[in-house]
């Protein structure tokens, strides 16, 4: 396996578990309504829509260069 591919299945491996964690912070967490895990859920699925664009963009632009 080639670093490309194996950044391409780490990018997708954290941007899913960004997705989970801020699915259990929002929908899940029954004990905790505190605003810090909101806050967390929130940033966390943002990280989550980053790091697939940032897959997208390093894709496109190693498409060429790293074989």
């Amino acid at each position: 396996m080639s670093i490309k591919g194996f950044h391409l299945i780490f990018i997708t491996i954290a941007a899913l578990f960004c997705l989970g964690f801020s699915v259990w912070a929002f929908f899940f967490n029954d004990r905790d309504t505190s605003l810090a895990t909101t806050i967390a859920g929130a940033v966390t699925f943002i990280a989550s829509i980053l790091l697939v664009v940032y897959g997208v963009y390093f894709r496109r632009k190693s498409k060429n260069i790293i074989v």
